[in-house]
């Protein structure tokens, strides 16, 4: 008899214990762990062309996807993925050492109750659950999709096939998973495969044990940047110049905590949009205004897509820009009145531009030098990127820059791209044509609870906490490259999604995992039931319910 349960705990305490800090060269820790576990095997070592390392091209940092596939009877294929890097430990303090030690961290933490809310300290104390990094996110779900696996392995007479996908950098930039993608469409067509479903191992999100919660989507998420660039004067003038802080500070507080901006879907709704970040360009303190302004924000997305949120964010900067400028008028009316001079209008006027319209004006308007220079400018950032000098929205703010410096146009403005990174989002409602194995299979999974532990398994449309769930699908109605590609600088090398092919291995997906709590704190767990007993039994039955034909369609 096959013990599951021992199999995950083996799995699961030598998963955590490798410290996979996310776009580090501490994630390639994990490849030797999961090159020794497939090598174990007895399918894999009979089937060798049957799991493999693939590079992910172009990375700095050298990782690859793992990736295992179980052959059974037919065409039909369940895909698991998981994600194996973790953030950083810093908030651990003195537990450092034991962070990732699942045999120690509980005891090692007891002491460090000013770190923990009453809710982590009961949770503690019960016993019922398991503390450490990467213990929730996400390392609980990978070793309950190894152990399935290797489950599977085991039964020859085994139905439909099953693929284990192990990834990278989730946490940063989805790098692995932008990668699989092309692995999966050369798994499809090597094997003749028809994918049927996509199943992450993510922790769930549940306010309470007495019932569960699976995802059949994945929220999106959009990172516009917004240039600002002012008109140059000295305080003691101040209405000679156009202050680019008073331009940005204006578009955040009509864009800030903006109910307008959240997309509402099925009952669900997204957090309104929060920026990031606000700079300006000043190194030193002088008395004159920054000529430009740095802002991010984040926008978090589950049915505007994104040419819509870019027209919308625009419309509202143009509006921001007009009530700069009539507040500005207001002002300089008063002073001029107070200096005893008739009122005059300043030369200011509204200027927001896209960086698709930016470059392709400047592009038009130039000769073949621009492109040539763009691309050498861009090859330089990219290289600046990959070594860690620097960051991806700084190198996308330079490259909005390199291409004003070429525009005529030399007046206040207010530029509007992309940074990486971007995932789409994704609901299995939105999807033409299901069958009814997976129109139904949330209702499935709550009836197959309700049987076994009288827990009733609620269904959400999407994973809020952003996932690689993200690139299992795409609408073939979208045109991503026209607004995404055309408006993020550093599409090309640095960045981009292979859209065309996602669309080619194009599956519906669910998120099955065990519950957890605080994510990325040092509170951080797992429910133990949920990771030994549970959740690996719902994941099991979806996919021999999935891939059984005799179960109806």
């Amino acid at each position: 008899m096959f013990d599951i349960e021992q199999e995950i705990e083996t799995i699961f305490g030598d998963y955590v214990k490798i410290p996979s800090y996310t776009n580090t060269r501490e994630e390639r820790r994990v490849e030797p762990f999961l090159e020794s576990w497939f090598n174990a095997q007895p399918y894999f070592l009979k089937n060798p062309d049957h799991w493999g390392l693939d590079p992910i091209k172009k990375d700095p940092l050298e990782r690859r996807v793992i990736w295992g596939m179980v052959r059974g009877r037919g065409e039909d294929a369940v895909v698991m993925i998981h994600h194996y890097d973790v953030v950083e430990i810093e908030d651990f303090e003195t537990a450092k050492p034991f962070a990732h030690d699942i045999a120690q961290i509980n005891q090692k933490i007891r002491s460090m109750g000013h770190k923990f809310d009453r809710e982590s300290m009961d949770d503690l104390e019960s016993g019922l659950w398991q503390f450490g990094r990467g213990t929730a996110d996400m390392k609980a779900g990978g070793a309950i999709q190894m152990a399935l696996l290797k489950k599977h392995s085991l039964d020859p007479n085994f139905k439909g096939n099953l693929i284990l996908v192990c990834l990278p950098d989730e946490e940063n930039l989805s790098a692995g998973m932008r990668s699989a993608i092309g692995l999966l469409k050369d798994l499809k067509e090597k094997f003749h495969l028809s994918y049927r479903l996509m199943i992450n191992g993510e922790p769930n999100q549940s306010s309470t044990e007495a019932s569960g919660t699976v995802y059949e989507g994945s929220v999106g998420k959009l990172m516009p940047i917004v240039y600002a660039r002012g008109s140059l004067a000295h305080v003691g003038r101040i209405f000679e110049g156009l202050n680019p802080l008073h331009l940005l500070s204006q578009l955040v507080v009509n864009t800030e905590l903006n109910m307008k901006f959240s997309d509402t879907a099925n009952g669900e709704t997204t957090p309104p949009p929060s920026w990031l970040y606000l700079k300006d360009q000043k190194i030193h303190y002088d008395v004159s205004l920054p000529t430009s302004v740095r802002a991010c924000l984040n926008l978090l997305t589950m049915k505007t897509q994104p040419d819509a949120l870019l027209a919308k964010l625009k419309s509202t900067a143009q509006d921001s820009f007009a009530a700069v400028i009539e507040r500005m008028n207001q002002s300089y009316g008063k002073y001029r009145r107070a200096m005893g001079q008739p009122g005059k209008s300043l030369p200011w006027t509204v200027n927001v531009k896209t960086f698709a319209e930016i470059f392709q004006e400047v592009s038009s308007n130039q000769t073949n030098d621009f492109l040539r220079s763009y691309q050498n400018k861009l090859k330089k950032i990219d290289q600046a990127v990959a070594s860690e000098e620097k960051s991806l929205i700084d190198g996308s703010f330079e490259l909005i820059e390199f291409c004003l410096e070429f525009s005529s146009d030399k007046s206040p403005i207010l530029v509007i791209g992309l940074s990486p990174p971007y995932y789409p989002h994704v609901a299995n409602r939105e999807m033409q044509g299901l069958d009814n194995k997976i129109s139904r299979l949330s209702h499935t999974i709550h009836e197959f609870t309700m049987t076994q532990w009288q827990q009733p398994y609620l269904c959400k449309s999407y994973y809020t906490g952003i996932s690689d769930l993200s690139y299992s699908s795409l609408s073939n109605s979208v045109d991503l490259t026209g607004s995404v590609a055309a408006n993020m600088p550093l599409w090309g090398n640095t960045y981009q999604i292979p859209f065309d092919d996602i669309r080619e291995i194009s599956m519906p997906c669910i998120n099955i995992g065990p519950w957890g709590k605080d994510f990325h704190k040092i509170s951080e767990r797992v429910l133990i039931r949920d990771l030994y007993e549970r959740t690996p039994k719902i994941m099991d039955y979806v996919i021999t319910h999935i891939l059984n034909p005799e179960e109806g369609t």
